[in-house]
């Protein structure tokens, strides 16, 4: 599942505004490739939520985290999912961060028993 011809980000130096640039730009071709996928895994474990009545605010802090748990190697899915939360805390409702927590726990319940073996 997991991308690998993008080759490892451990060279870029996240401190600097060029390494960020480049980390955002390998998260955001991710998500342009894998939209389709991204956004199915997130609306089966969203219960009774569908994209588009989630906030646009959560919704992209979902993809983002999704697209990077899903085919950035270098991130811990833990890191990821805790990301998220503080992005969804600091910049959306009161109820996002737990809102956030618990759609990107259920995937990564669903990526640690998919990679059982090697689980991060």
């Amino acid at each position: 599942m997991r991308d690998v011809d993008r080759g490892s980000i451990e060279s870029t130096d996240s401190t600097t505004a060029a390494g960020v640039q480049e980390y955002t730009d390998l998260l955001l071709d991710y998500l342009e490739r894998h939209r389709p996928h991204i956004d199915a895994r997130i609306e089966a474990l969203a219960d009774n939520w569908r994209l588009s009545r989630m906030t646009a605010v959560d919704r992209n802090i979902l993809r983002l985290a999704a697209a990077e748990m899903l085919y950035v190697d270098d991130v811990p899915l833990r890191v990821s999912v805790h990301e998220a939360i503080r992005l969804a805390e600091w910049f959306s409702s009161d109820e996002s961060g737990r809102f956030v927590n618990g759609v990107l726990d259920a995937l990564l319940q669903e990526l640690e028993t998919e990679q059982l073996p090697d689980a991060r």
